[in-house]
């Protein structure tokens, strides 16, 4: 009686450890996942970043550009203004 109620109770340990080790094991499935996921995001984010920095370096090159030709435009406006006040 006594070993057929001990192999009653190792069969249920060893019923319960394949319960807790598919859960550990679904469990790091879940986790692996997670990280790929994050992983796959940063790299979208990324590339956003990059064409965010690639488009600014556009702008402020146009910036300057405009800028640049503002100021000789008003270089000339001035000596017009100065040809006819004179």
């Amino acid at each position: 009686m006594f070993n057929i109620r001990k192999t009653g109770i190792i069969e249920e340990q060893k019923l319960k450890l394949a319960a807790l080790e598919a859960m550990s094991a679904s469990a790091l499935d879940i986790v692996t996942a997670t990280i790929r996921s994050l992983d796959e995001v940063n790299v979208e984010i990324d590339s956003v970043v990059n064409a965010i920095e690639e488009y600014r370096a556009e702008l402020d090159a146009t910036q300057n550009r405009l800028s640049d030709t503002r100021n000789k435009n008003l270089r000339i406006l001035s000596k017009f203004k100065s040809l006819i006040e004179d």
